[in-house]
Parts: structure tokens; C-alpha cells; sequence
């Protein structure tokens, strides 16, 4: 049971030495490439944001919250007083 265990851990340690360095050097790249596009993602989402605040959408549904919130009252109070 033992060597069962052993034989995945020793092909995955032999994987490890014999790697290539190329694809050390691939994941440098990689680290840079997901660090330019975290930067461009925020920035996108801070647009966005930017946006949404500057526009009526917040007034607007704040407005036909409170619209509608009166009518539902005002339905009640005809209703049952």
C-alpha cells in the first residue's frame, strides 16, 4: 500500500526536477499578463462605476421607490380605515 502511495509523489518529484527552464521563464510571462489584465479590469469596473454615479439611474429608482412605497400606503389607508 505503501509504494501505491510513493509512486504518484515520486513521478510528480521527478516532473518537478526535469522540468523544462522554459517554462519558468512561461510563468513570469503569465504573472505579468494576469497582473496587466487586473489593471485593466479595474479600470473598466472604476469607468463603470463612474458612469452609474454620474447618470439618473440612482434618482430615478430612488424616486419610483418612494412613489410607489406612497401609493401602497395610501392603498392601505383606503382600504382597512
Amino acid at each position: 500500500m505503501r509504494l501505491m502511495l510513493s509512486l504518484p509523489v515520486l513521478v510528480v518529484v521527478l516532473a518537478m526536477v526535469l522540468e523544462d527552464p522554459v517554462d519558468a521563464l512561461s510563468d513570469i510571462d503569465f504573472s505579468r499578463d494576469l497582473k496587466k489584465f487586473g489593471s485593466a479590469l479595474e479600470e473598466k469596473v472604476r469607468t463603470a462605476i463612474d458612469h452609474i454615479k454620474q447618470s439618473d439611474i440612482p434618482r430615478k429608482t430612488r424616486v419610483w421607490f418612494s412613489e410607489t412605497y406612497s401609493k401602497v400606503k395610501e392603498k392601505f389607508k383606503t382600504t382597512f380605515f
